[in-house]
């Protein structure tokens, strides 16, 4: 498969402006993109995007504030585990009620 020529100078710029990431040629960097999207795929997720300036803000927030968690990911998936919980025991306490 041949990508268009507008598609390999972003990668290749992407490579160079980012290579603390540690992609040294275009092709590894194909390779890591595609398996990343079969995977998302094959897993059925749903994507949440927030800006790089955000995400590391809140960060900082939560290192600055002693949260007891330790990144963005683990507060946000401990919100959505928090608020299902709540929600589940609504449904019981419902089902009680009725």
């Amino acid at each position: 498969m041949i990508l268009p020529s507008d598609l390999i100078a972003q990668i290749e710029n992407f490579i160079v402006t980012h290579n603390n990431l540690g992609f040294t040629v275009r092709e590894d960097f194909v390779i890591d993109a595609i398996i990343f999207k079969l995977d998302w795929l094959r897993n059925n997720n749903e994507r949440l995007e927030i800006s790089r300036e955000q995400y590391d803000e809140l960060n900082e927030v939560i290192k600055e504030m002693g949260m007891p968690l330790i990144t963005v990911d683990e507060f946000i998936h401990n919100q959505i585990n928090d608020i299902l919980e709540k929600y589940s025991n609504y449904i019981i306490s419902k089902r009680r009620n009725t």
